[in-house]
């Protein structure tokens, strides 16, 4: 396991060379948080510091001026494309959307779990799966309904999460970043069968494939596996 990208990551997502991320660089005294922006190239290792506007286009795609417009708070909403170039967003105070090819709303409405706002959002070609961290779910949306059809965990200990954060989907599988276990789950959303996949030394929060190698997001930094 390599560390690619040492420090506070509050997010990062896959694009076909590597990884962007939104750092955290420093807290002001009045306990605003300083934040920047990297590309990590995993053809050659190199990190380099990109603009807003890249790391946007990452998040939301080639609409993402207009697709930004539609959110809060960019940094902290989570995304998922979604066919035909649509997007799902979710927000922290629960506010969802569906954005059309051209950024704009189609669909409006709350997604959430006994008070709680996902920490994450994927889309594994059928559904939309979102993440429930302080209430250890996983929740699945019809996304031409946007109405729930299914509900994994809810209990703490139930299925093997323990503060699931992030998902990542791949054929049948789901990928889930147990946070407080320090594991990788990984699901089959057929069988419903869950396992371990992976345990490490402190916090995960996130995990994806990307350029042919295995990324994750541990508490020190985004390290390949």
């Amino acid at each position: 396991m390599k560390c690619i990208y040492e420090g506070k990551v509050l997010h990062m997502m896959p694009i076909p060379s590597g990884i962007v991320a939104a750092v955290l660089t420093d807290i002001t005294e009045d306990g605003k948080m300083a934040v920047e922006y990297r590309m990590i190239s995993l053809e050659t290792g190199q990190v380099q510091r990109i603009t807003n506007s890249v790391y946007l286009l990452a998040k939301f795609g080639a609409s993402h001026k207009s697709a930004e417009l539609q959110v809060t708070n960019h940094l902290t909403c989570r995304t998922c494309p979604l066919p035909d170039g649509e997007l799902f967003t979710v927000e922290e105070d629960f506010s969802a959307k569906v954005l059309d090819s051209d950024g704009f709303a189609r669909w409006v409405g709350v997604v959430k779990y006994k008070g709680e706002a996902p920490a994450d959002a994927v889309f594994d070609g059928k559904h939309i799966w979102v993440s429930f961290t302080e209430n250890n779910a996983l929740i699945r949306l019809d996304p031409a309904s946007m109405r729930e059809e299914l509900r994994i965990g809810g209990k703490k200990g139930e299925t093997g999460f323990c503060s699931p954060v992030g998902i990542f989907a791949e054929g049948e599988e789901l990928f889930v970043s147990n946070s407080n276990s320090h594991q990788i789950w990984k699901i089959h959303t057929r069988t419903y069968e869950a396992g371990e996949y992976i345990t490490f030394d402190e916090p995960v929060y996130d995990y994806c494939k990307c350029h042919g190698r295995e990324i994750v997001l541990l508490e020190s930094g985004i390290y390949d596996l």
